[in-house]
Parts: C-alpha cells; sequence; structure tokens
C-alpha cells in the first residue's frame, strides 16, 4: 500500500460496518511479528482485500 492507497484504508469511523482496528502485536521470538511496519502493511492489505478500512491502531 503507498500514497493515496493509504489514505482510503486509513480513515475515520463512518459507521459504514467495515470499520476495523489494526492490531500490531510484536514478537522478540518470531521474525515475522518484530517489524511494525510489516505488520502494519500485512494489517492494511488484508483490510483492503475485504472492502473494509482501519480507524486506529492497538500495539501490543
Amino acid at each position: 500500500m503507498h500514497g493515496t492507497d493509504q489514505i482510503l484504508i486509513e480513515r475515520p469511523y463512518d459507521g459504514c460496518g467495515k470499520c476495523l482496528l489494526g492490531v500490531r502485536r510484536l514478537s522478540r521470538v518470531k521474525a515475522a511479528t518484530t517489524s511494525p511496519e510489516r505488520q502494519r502493511e500485512d494489517v492494511l492489505e488484508a483490510a483492503a482485500s475485504v472492502g473494509a478500512h482501519i480507524i486506529g491502531w492497538a500495539d501490543d
């Protein structure tokens, strides 16, 4: 996701029924979860694949 795509995927709550909270859970054990940027991209792609959008983020 780059530029304009991110604007469409990350936007405020609008009551559309597809407003999602993105969650990034980082781990020191698994390489796949050590990068916040990689997890962010994965969440954005997943939201886009179902026509949803991210209204906020929760980091653990």
